[in-house]
């Protein structure tokens, strides 16, 4: 009889304590915002799979923006030979030749010196013009190349070299190496 007391009053207590309604209506709400949770995830999941699909199309269409491409014909490497026209910096006296090996290519020019150095210009070809402009700590330099005959082999052209105090102009004169 006292072991049935026992096992009554644990059935009893054991039966009133799964049937509390707080705990279940809070169980309720977390169920009920953990499926706000997954729906919103979800629908993260599909708007991101829709910009993925839509920045796809966009890197496989062509590039119908850029209308400054070189020519291929003034494509090569050239001799250049650049005087002194005007300048009223210490560094530059009228006069002054430089001799470089000029490389034009689609992605802009690369000029090199005797020594070997070389400074790369990016810029836009408009109206038989090639336009190069370089921003360096000594100063900006901009060059305007005229192709007046873009199936010649010579191309004339100015160059403007800028510095804080001064500014040197030369004349450019380009032949086109003969492989």
């Amino acid at each position: 009889m006292k072991y049935s007391i026992i096992l009554f009053l644990s059935c009893f207590l054991f039966a009133t304590s799964c049937d509390n309604p707080e705990k279940e209506k809070q169980l309720n709400q977390r169920e009920s915002e953990l499926l706000t949770r997954e729906q919103d995830l979800v629908a993260k999941q599909q708007e991101f799979a829709q910009l993925e699909a839509l920045r796809d199309s966009i890197e496989s269409l062509p590039d119908s923006i850029s209308t400054n491409h070189i020519p291929a014909s003034i494509i090569g490497k050239y001799n250049g030979k650049m005087v002194c026209t005007e300048s009223d910096c210490s560094e530059n006296v009228i006069g002054d030749q430089r001799n470089d090996i000029w490389e034009i290519s689609a992605d802009g020019v690369k000029i090199t010196n005797k020594t070997g150095g070389e400074k790369f210009y990016s810029g836009e070809y408009s109206n038989a013009e090639l336009n190069l402009k370089s921003d360096k700590s000594a100063g900006t330099s901009e060059i305007i190349l005229q192709m007046p005959d873009p199936n010649g082999n010579r191309i004339k052209g100015s160059r403007e070299l800028k510095r804080e105090t001064c500014t040197s102009k030369f004349s450019i004169e380009l032949e086109k190496i003969k492989n």
